[in-house]
């Protein structure tokens, strides 16, 4: 069993090599998200663990009752050669945009209205499967009132989405409120950056 820690599932790419006694060997190597970030992954059966925390680390498991083997490096040219296949057809982590609302309503800042026609492209290019839109709101206000006009922002960044091609059937809208803030603040406080919808293209 293998356990990430501030990790995409990205990071561990899994091998069944061979069967053995009954036992299927698989090995697990930690690589970095495209971003460059590396995680750190602990990977423990009955019989032990081993932890991995630099990109190119491995590790092999030989059944539940059998400790992980000792860690070793992968070099990337390793690493391409083993598991190139499963890299090449492993999909591309979601991609993120965050638009900026003007206080207490649903118009988009000057800044945030260029980036419609961006995650538009962004559905086309990647033949996305889903467009996740979340409002939110900062903390002024009632609880029912913020509700109420994060999902109005939300909508208004569908109708938009909408507007630009991306299919109706993609876009999922969601609600927060002033929950889940960017920037955590006081009940009250009016937080620009707290004001916004995320978009979030898989």
């Amino acid at each position: 069993m293998a356990h990430g820690s501030n990790t995409r599932i990205r990071s561990l790419v899994w091998l069944t090599l061979m069967t053995l006694g009954g036992c299927a060997s698989q090995s697990i190597v930690l690589v970095p998200d495209p971003d460059g970030h590396v995680g750190r992954v602990e990977v423990s059966t009955e019989g032990g663990r081993q932890v991995l925390s630099r990109a190119g680390e491995m590790t092999r498991t030989r059944g539940a009752s059998i400790a992980p083997t000792e860690v070793s490096p992968l070099s990337p040219e390793q690493i391409q050669r083993t598991f190139g296949d499963a890299l090449a057809i492993e999909p591309p982590p979601p991609e993120a945009f965050t638009l900026m609302f003007e206080t207490g309503s649903t118009e988009l800042s000057s800044d945030s209205l260029p980036h419609i026609p961006a995650i538009a492209a962004a559905v086309a290019r990647r033949s996305a499967v889903r467009v996740s839109v979340s409002g939110h709101t900062d903390a002024t206000g009632s609880d029912q009132l913020n509700d109420a006009l994060a999902l109005d922002r939300a909508d208004k960044v569908k109708t938009l989405l909408l507007q630009q091609g991306v299919p109706p059937e993609l876009i999922s809208v969601s609600s927060h409120g002033k929950g889940n803030p960017a920037i955590v603040t006081p009940d009250g406080v009016a937080e620009p950056r707290n004001r916004r919808v995320v978009v979030i293209v898989r």
